[in-house]
């Protein structure tokens, strides 16, 4: 008896408390009064109790970019003989606003010990510029509320993606190599980035530095406080060809932005769970004109002051080396005289330099060995200029010293590189004996040499009988055979390659499922690497990749779009055609969203494995 009263006294006593502490439950929300559009803040929600069946407000006129995210503490504690327990529960979401004015968030709900409590209504004050208070993602002092999450309104503003070019000099020396870089900054995803309109370059001459087959890096870049997912997508080295005022115009492309629209949240765990960012399938595709900015480039004249008489045109940085095969070689023998030219600049553009042989040998043009390679800051590397010479006379000559001058535009000044002089001994050789040279110290000297003076032919002769004619004889039907054999030849070829580009494409078809598993396998040996951006582009690759073989497609062909329809005129499930798109999404998505998603890297895998498995199955 005393016993059964000992626990009645304790549960009279605790469960005053524990109905007192009921009684002190808020549930409260915080956020910013007042930001800037485009400007991402955080909206918080937050109950001191054991909270169930949370349900989000309207966010109307905010587009929510992440949420709900969920944390909880909770302690218990014994002071003086007396229980105390705290426990907490927060919901955040990371929202964006678009367009100036005054939003209202809705009261939430959530349930504690079964009542159910609200959440103040909040009041968000959006301004151009830069707010005076509450800095993007610090939540102000507001109290209020949050309930059911609705979608972004599918409007896209100029800040969340857009194209810059740079210049890495705005007023260079005529010449002088210069290099305009075009880059993507976003801040959502993006795929299927075409150029519809590249910009001329009247008064350069242009070269692209990055290869066609070459993946886009990425990098992170922080903007007026907003990151951004910064991607380069063309880069060009220019050299001006002209002296004034330049303008390169605006380049034009076309790209799908993704936009992740949320279902409505009904409170349940499971729900919340699956309508995550990452995991929420809803999406919505926008096509999406991006023009970059027009670049003015000032081409300052070369200084005519210190010009030498040798320059023709080279500016950069260079050096300079020469050499010969052979200082001693026999008449109607072969010598060779190489140049070799080294440096940055406008290496491509340098004419071969002219070599001042003596009049006894004969000169060809030069072989010309073009070296120069692209790297991120131009054009730089090598150029070989071979010249054969062929002496026709004995005796010892020289060959001067060749000069060759550049201005460099880092001291602002002209640099003359001269070689060695080479003297060359030749002896009579094989065949030789009737070439003479005869030189005088008149303003114009007279040269014979041996190939303009020559002995009467003597037999034997090669006689032609008179009154024979083509029309006729043999040869001339063996003539007008020839284009019909040789036309029946092309038709012939033409259909081989046909039957050979035929083979192609089935064996692409048929390989196209283990060369995708493949590349998954190298995604899976990257993602223990943990480097989650080589991953997804591997993932992307494997995808994309099985579509190009499955369907011969270029990569220029390849579209959400195109994936659909090719999958739908095989007649592929419905459901199999949704969960390959959607993966490709989740892909895209991954990629580009900014932040960490190395978590995320199992559940793709997963997915892209399951795709290509459901699409083989349905297109054998």
């Amino acid at each position: 008896m005393k016993k059964s009263g000992i626990y009645i006294l304790f549960l009279l006593l605790f469960g005053w408390q524990w109905a007192q502490a009921a009684d002190n439950v808020r549930f409260t929300a915080s956020a910013p009064e007042e930001v800037a559009v485009g400007q991402q803040f955080q909206i918080v929600f937050q109950v001191n109790g054991n909270g169930k069946g949370f349900t989000a407000p309207d966010f109307k006129g905010l587009t929510v970019l992440s949420g709900p995210n969920t944390s909880t503490s909770s302690s218990l504690q014994f002071i003086n003989g007396k229980m105390s327990q705290s426990y907490t529960i927060t919901f955040s979401y990371i929202v964006m606003a678009e367009k100036t004015g005054t939003f209202y968030v809705q009261p939430a709900i959530i349930t504690v010990d079964g009542k159910q409590y609200r959440s103040d209504k909040l009041q968000i004050d959006v301004v151009k510029g830069s707010p005076r208070n509450n800095p993007a993602g610090n939540p102000g002092q507001r109290t209020g509320t949050s309930g059911t999450v609705q979608g972004n309104n599918g409007q896209i503003t100029a800040k969340d993606v857009f194209v810059k070019a740079t210049v890495n000099n705005a007023h260079p020396y005529m010449g002088q190599q210069v290099v305009v870089t075009y880059k993507i900054y976003t801040r959502v995803p993006v795929s299927n980035l075409a150029i519809n309109k590249v910009s001329s370059f009247k008064g350069f001459w242009s070269q692209d530095l990055l290869s066609d087959n070459a993946r886009i890096q990425q990098s992170n870049e922080t903007i007026d406080g907003q990151q951004y997912v910064v991607a380069v997508i063309r880069k060009l080295a220019l050299i001006p060809q002209q002296v004034g005022k330049l303008t390169i115009d605006p380049m034009q492309l076309n790209c799908v932005v993704q936009l992740r629209v949320q279902r409505q949240r009904s409170g349940d765990p499971f729900d919340d769970f699956f309508n995550d960012p990452f995991f929420n399938q809803n999406v919505k595709n926008i096509n999406k004109t991006l023009v970059a900015n027009a670049v003015h480039i000032d081409v300052k004249p070369l200084p005519e002051a210190g010009k030498p008489a040798c320059f023709s045109g080279a500016v950069g940085d260079f050096k300079f080396e020469t050499s010969v095969d052979k200082t001693s070689l026999s008449t109607n023998d072969a010598l060779t005289y190489t140049i070799n030219l080294t440096g940055r600049g406008n290496i491509e553009l340098i004419d071969a330099p002219k070599v001042g042989f003596p009049s006894d040998f004969e000169t060809y043009d030069p072989k010309i060995v073009d070296n120069t390679i692209k790297t991120d800051i131009g054009i730089s590397g090598s150029k070989k200029f071979e010249y054969l010479a062929i002496p026709r006379n004995p005796g010892d000559f020289t060959i001067d010293p060749v000069k060759f001058c550049y201005f460099n535009p880092a001291d602002k000044k002209y640099h003359t590189l001269t070689s060695p002089s080479y003297k060359i001994h030749v002896v009579k050789g094989k065949g030789g004996g009737n070439n003479m040279v005869y030189t005088g110290n008149a303003q114009e000297d007279i040269q014979f040499l041996g190939k303009d003076i020559r002995h009467i032919e003597s037999g034997p002769y090669n006689f032609v009988k008179v009154n024979t004619y083509l029309f006729g004889s043999v040869l001339f039907y063996i003539l007008m055979l020839i284009p019909v054999v040789l036309l029946i030849v092309a038709l012939i070829l033409r259909k081989v390659i046909e039957n050979r580009k035929a083979n192609v494409s089935l064996l692409k078809n048929r390989k196209a499922n283990k060369v995708a598993r493949t590349k998954l396998m190298k995604a899976q040996k990257i993602k223990k690497t943990g480097n989650d951006k080589a991953f997804y582009d591997e993932i992307a690759l494997a995808l994309w990749g099985y579509i190009a073989d499955k369907f011969d497609l270029k990569q220029s062909d390849l579209s959400m779009d195109s994936v659909r329809e090719k999958l739908e005129q095989r007649q592929v499930a419905e459901e199999t055609i949704t969960g390959f798109i959607s993966t490709l999404n989740n892909i895209e998505y991954a990629r580009f969203a900014p932040g960490n998603t190395r978590d995320k890297m199992e559940n793709i895998y997963a997915e892209a494995l399951s795709a290509i498995m459901q699409a083989e199955k349905s297109l054998k």
